[in-house]
This record gives C-alpha cells, sequence and structure tokens, in this order.
C-alpha cells in the first residue's frame, strides 16, 4: 500500500491518544480536517475501542466477473501446490503469522507501524522511535484473549496488557509499543479461546528486522 504523508509537522500518537479520549484541541481539530495522514492515524487509534466489523463492499456483478476468476484461479494454484507436497509426501511450509485455534479459528496477526506521522500496514522493518500496534483477524463469531510478546533472541517483553476482544476484521489490540535493538524480534501473540484452559492456546508471529 501507499504511505500517507503528513502535509506538515505530524501530530504525535501521544496528543492524538488524548484527543481520541475525549480532551478537545481546536488546533488538532484544524490539522486533521486537511491531513489525511494524521486522520488515518486518529482513525487507528479509536479502533482500539471499537472492534472493527467484516469489511462488506457491494459492488456491480458485471465488474465481478474478472475478479472471480482471479480468485477461482488462485485458488486451483493453490490446491495444486498442496497437491504437489501431498504426493511428495511433505506439508506446505506453515505461516508463522496463522494459528488454528480450537473453538476460535484461524487467526492472522498483522502489525502497523507509525514512524514521524506516516502509517504503513506493509512493512517487517524497525528503526529508532517507530512505533508498532498489532491486529488480529479471526471468524467475528468468536472471542479469545490475546497477549503480546516481543523477543529478541535473548529476552522476551510483555509491553501491553493481555486484551479479551471480540473477533472480527483486523481488530486491534489495545497500546502501542515500540522496539529497540540491532537484531530481529519476533512479535508473537498468544491466542485463548473464551472459558478453554492453557492447552487449547496458540501463538502466531511476525518477524521484524532492524534497518
Amino acid at each position: 500500500m501507499s504511505a500517507l504523508a503528513c502535509i506538515g509537522e505530524p501530530v504525535s500518537w501521544l496528543r492524538l491518544e488524548t484527543f481520541a479520549a475525549g480532551k478537545r484541541d481546536p488546533a488538532i481539530e484544524t490539522h486533521l480536517a486537511a491531513c489525511p495522514a494524521c486522520a488515518h492515524c486518529l482513525a487507528e487509534i479509536t479502533g482500539d475501542l471499537v472492534a472493527l466489523p467484516v469489511l462488506v463492499v457491494p459492488e456491480r456483478a458485471a465488474r465481478q466477473w474478472w475478479r472471480g476468476f482471479v480468485t477461482a484461479f488462485a485458488l486451483a494454484t493453490a490446491a495444486a501446490v498442496v497437491l504437489v507436497f501431498f504426493l511428495m509426501g511433505e506439508r506446505p511450509p506453515a505461516r508463522e503469522d496463522v494459528v488454528l485455534i480450537k473453538g476460535v479459528g484461524e487467526v492472522i496477526v498483522d502489525v502497523v507501524r507509525e514512524r514521524d506521522g506516516v502509517i504503513r500496514q506493509d512493512v517487517r522493518s524497525f528503526a529508532a522511535g517507530d512505533r508498532w500496534k498489532v491486529v488480529v483477524t479471526c471468524p467475528p463469531s468468536a472471542s479469545a484473549t490475546f497477549e503480546l510478546s516481543v523477543a529478541d533472541g535473548t529476552t522476551v517483553d510483555h509491553p501491553l496488557a493481555p486484551a479479551r476482544l471480540a473477533c472480527g476484521n483486523r481488530v486491534v489490540v489495545p497500546g502501542a509499543f515500540t522496539i529497540t535493538g540491532a537484531t530481529a524480534n519476533h512479535v508473537c501473540v498468544r491466542v485463548t479461546p473464551e472459558g478453554a484452559g492453557s492447552g487449547d492456546a496458540g501463538s502466531a508471529c511476525v518477524t521484524l528486522t532492524p534497518e
């Protein structure tokens, strides 16, 4: 995705969090009205409080035929890959950002980076001063507790408190965190389904590397 750039001096994440909490500031309101980048950042913050529903965008059927063809082709290709692995007696490589949880279903973990007012959802690298948020996608009929850990191979930190959330499309785990150091960090989310024991929990991770 293309990055959004601030029209002037970016409003800090802390000031936006204060603004979202109800402390209105005319200067911030004026800036947000003219700056898509900071307005998008505010939307990410307010998303901490409300789980995002699954996005459904109706379009004209006449424009959908080619998308259906592309989808069908992609599914057929994926099925062919699985068949090849099966015939070879091997399993397809697992994705570290996906975990299947009993009582919840498939959970996908992703991250969002904020750097100098620019929001990116397609990066896996960090530098000093970056702020990160975690988003999870899982079946909307489920709920679970999400616990974040950040490991650099030597130490393991838990920068955010565990959060019980209703599942949905790219649900934001409350809070933001930073990463320091000169080695790769594994940002992992442990998912525990509602009313289940630790034996039913599982983790999915995203690896972030220093620039």
